[in-house]
């Protein structure tokens, strides 16, 4: 798909191959988890990426007039990376399910 060749800006290359979101409880909160597992393009394996979707609160900066804000603060969400141990598996769904593990290790019942 990707070429080392043609994409030489490129040190490396990997393709979401499978996503799941669950939701768990963390510190007595329910959180909204998605991981990805990640096709190494150059060796085959696969490793996974997690976040965590957090509600926010933002100033959007532009326009200003006179040095106020144009606009008022929006409520948004986003999803901002979670801390999971690395996998380095054959399969995206062996990465998926010891992703979960490391996940159920932090989880709350």
């Amino acid at each position: 798909m990707f070429s080392e060749e043609l994409h030489t800006f490129c040190s490396e290359f990997y393709v979401v191959e499978k996503s799941i979101e669950v939701v768990v409880n963390i510190g007595g909160e329910r959180r909204r988890i998605r991981i990805d597992a990640l096709h190494d393009e150059r060796d085959g394996h696969y490793s996974t990426i997690s976040y965590v979707k957090e509600d926010v609160t933002l100033q959007p900066t532009y326009p200003q007039t006179h040095g106020s804000f144009g606009r008022t603060p929006e409520d948004m969400a986003c999803w901002v990376s979670f801390d999971l141990p690395w996998t380095h598996l054959d399969t995206a769904d062996r990465a998926l399910r010891q992703a979960l593990g490391f996940l159920r290790e932090r989880c709350s019942s």
